[in-house]
């Protein structure tokens, strides 16, 4: 039978021997504090229930004999647990959530629809700077005209940042998502995975669901006939008329290559592209 059960709850962990107070003390990683290591028995008059690998390590380096507990052990003794403090509960949940973040964010698919999101946002801000050119008039000399020229250096420097994360982002959507990055080109493969929310969640989208991720409605009330495909690769080769027919079809190759991505690895790329161009040409013929 264990002496004591030794508890890692939260930010804290506890001792908690039948008869006597939980003693806690804060423990996230390293040596055991000494006022939990002092209540430890040593081998020859009990062992110690510890449920947590971690923890247990650590409390068999100083010679205790640690084994697992029992689930009564368990809920017997966190029974008797006090509450954490609420500033050290708080500390601790927001150093676990920073940690859980920065571990999906070194997925390559979590930077990439970090990247794609950041991508778009620096592409509409391009885009404003280049509009708002049009309505303003520097005139040929004065602090006007010395505006301008600074303006223009701002301008070619936000270009040129958009120009290193468009590259960045196409050569990780290439690695991450190659069929679809084939397929549709891949900073509109980057873009409908971040609208999709992740590799799984696109490659269990239908084609219609496809076809549509961001789009927005028309002011007529209408669903729109395609979102972000519209950028798609050789979309600008079907005439306009016929481009809702070449979305619906490119929607639907779409969903292959994103569940060949996410579920079989398989390199589909080719016959996918063979596919696409042998629709384009029957669009481009039609009368």
């Amino acid at each position: 039978m264990a002496t004591g059960v030794l508890l890692r709850e939260g930010p804290r962990a506890y001792w908690v021997e039948p008869g006597s107070p939980p003693v806690g003390a804060s423990w996230a990683a390293g040596p055991l504090p000494e006022a939990l290591r002092r209540r430890l028995p040593p081998p020859d008059r009990g062992d110690v229930a510890c449920a947590d690998p971690a923890l247990g390590a650590v409390a068999a380096a100083t010679g205790a004999t640690v084994r697992s507990p029992t689930l009564a052990e368990l809920r017997r003794a966190r029974e008797t647990l006090p509450p954490a403090p609420a500033a050290e509960e708080r500390s601790w949940t927001l150093a676990r959530a920073r940690s859980d973040l920065a571990k999906a964010l070194a997925q390559p698919v979590e930077t990439l629809i970090a990247l794609a999101r950041e991508e778009e946002r620096v592409e509409r801000a391009v885009g404003r700077e280049a509009g708002a050119v049009d309505q303003f008039l520097p005139g040929p000399a004065g602090e006007l005209a010395e505006y301008a020229r600074d303006w223009e250096l701002y301008r070619a420097a936000q270009r040129e940042h958009h120009d290193r994360l468009a590259a960045r982002l196409d050569r990780l959507a290439r690695s991450s998502v190659p069929n679809l990055s084939a397929l549709v080109g891949p900073r509109v493969a980057a873009r409908l995975l971040a609208a999709a929310g992740g590799l799984e969640p696109l490659g269990r989208a239908t084609g219609a669901r496809l076809q549509i991720l961001g789009a927005r409605r028309r002011p007529a009330g209408h669903g729109p006939r395609y979102g972000l495909i519209y950028r798609a690769a050789r979309m600008t080769d079907v005439p306009p008329e016929r481009r809702g027919r070449y979305a619906r079809s490119l929607a639907a190759l779409a969903v292959i290559a994103a569940r060949a991505d996410r579920f079989t690895q398989a390199d589909l790329s080719a016959p996918l592209v063979a596919r696409r161009d042998r629709r384009v040409e029957q669009l481009r013929r039609r009368s």
